[in-house]
């Protein structure tokens, strides 16, 4: 007795088939991000005698540059599909990565930096449509979730190796760390460049920038996100330095808080798709986030009026408060941003919806960090838990806008049937 394969099935098959390859590429990708995430400071100033004002300076200006590139990215991935354009972004990742090894000055420290800033936005959008025009709708945030834990895995498995080679303090260690990063991204580009029977990639269209430009749909949730991606620059950026300078918690605190959340967030991305896998239950993932930002501002605010210990529990609170904030947030986007793109143009959409990170994380962060919350104390604190807290009101605003929409035109098509009927 023979039985037929429905075409849902032999998708199926397909999607569990490439699967496993992106997740390995995606491993590999990121393990050789993390082999110089947490170091490249630390190259920039000893190996490249950078000092670190000029590094901040240029770090923000690429983050700038890879804005601006995000339009030519995005009608490169709305014209020719997303694969092709990751493999290029992944061969000119790895030809910036050797870059660093040439760095003699300030201005080629600015190229390449730029270059990085540019790969390094413009991958995670073009891999979620590359996913997402071969996963079923149903299983994308289970999918996303996925790979979001195998990112923060790779990251965590390339600082070890980063740590393990950097224990001989030479500064000749990091050569083999740039170069393995290097091989890295040759290695996902040959990885996606194999031809394989992948089933249907979603249509391609040719989408402009001015299309891009008009929808403010579009651009209001991308500058929403933004603000609610802050959890990035206060996790990197406030944190530690409000630790060392306003509390006497010892710095080696800080490492062990970023163990915290790396570990919750491999532990509990997954477990947690179900709070954001439908549009309703992004939206209110997108108002829980903004909510415990506003509460871990709080903490962090209050945290230099206890002694010690009591200001480490206060800072490990507001810890875990971020990355509960930070795994709602990364979730939710995953599934509004496929809502609002159209098939015909959702990897233009990703790529410049995606350049919300790269403001939060590279370019306004930063400055609102430094120059704002940490130059003000607590009442930079404050004020920023203040915005946050309104921010959590949006998403219930949008809501409620979309359940009026879905409420009228529900009225509409039952007027004009009864005007069909009548006639």
């Amino acid at each position: 007795m023979s039985t037929s394969i429905t075409p849902e099935q032999r998708e199926s098959g397909r999607y569990r088939q490439f699967l496993p390859l992106v997740q390995g590429a995606t491993l590999i990708e990121w393990t050789g991000t993390g082999l110089f995430l947490a170091v490249s400071t630390i190259y920039f100033v000893k190996v490249a005698h950078l000092s670190t004002s000029s590094v901040g300076i240029g770090l923000t200006i690429g983050g700038a540059v890879a804005i601006f590139a995000a339009l030519p990215i995005a009608r490169l991935a709305g014209r020719f599909g997303p694969k092709p354009v990751l493999i290029g972004v992944m061969l000119l990742r790895s030809l910036a990565t050797v870059g660093y090894l040439w760095v003699d000055g300030w201005w080629s420290f600015l190229l390449v930096v730029a270059l990085i800033a540019v790969t390094e936005q413009s991958s995670p959008p073009l891999v979620q449509a590359y996913v997402g025009a071969r996963a079923p709708e149903s299983l994308r945030a289970k999918v996303m979730a996925v790979q979001r834990t195998v990112v923060n895995l790779g990251i965590s498995l390339g600082g070890l190796i980063a740590g393990v080679a950097l224990g001989s303090g030479s500064p000749g260690a990091f050569r083999p760390l740039l170069i393995g990063g290097a091989v890295a991204y040759v290695t996902v580009a040959v990885v996606f460049a194999i031809p394989r029977d992948e089933g249907s990639a979603g249509t391609v269209g040719t989408t402009g920038v001015r299309e891009l430009l008009k929808d403010w749909r579009l651009l209001g949730f991308t500058a929403y996100n933004a603000l609610v991606s802050l959890w990035m620059p206060v996790l990197n950026v406030a944190f530690p330095l409000w630790l060392v300078t306003a509390t006497e918690v010892p710095e080696r605190y800080v490492g062990i808080l970023y163990a915290v959340n790396t570990v919750l967030c491999i532990a509990l991305q997954y477990p947690l798709n179900r709070c954001y896998n439908t549009t309703r239950r992004a939206w209110l993932s997108y108002a829980t986030a903004a909510a415990l930002l506003s509460c871990g501002a709080l903490a962090f605010a209050a945290a230099p009026g206890f002694g010690t210990r009591g200001a480490l529990l206060t800072l490990g609170g507001a810890v875990v408060l971020l990355t509960f904030a930070e795994l709602l947030q990364v979730g939710a986007s995953w599934t509004l941003s496929f809502d609002l793109a159209p098939e015909e143009a959702r990897s233009a959409y990703l790529v410049l919806f995606n350049t919300s990170r790269t403001v939060a994380n590279r370019v306004a962060g930063p400055v609102l960090m430094t120059g704002v919350v940490l130059a003000l104390g607590k009442a930079g604190w404050i004020a920023l838990a203040c915005v946050l807290l309104l921010g959590a009101f949006a998403p219930l605003a949008a809501l409620r806008g979309e359940r009026h929409e879905g409420t009228a035109g529900t009225t509409q098509r039952a007027s004009e049937r009864k005007a069909r009927t009548h006639h």
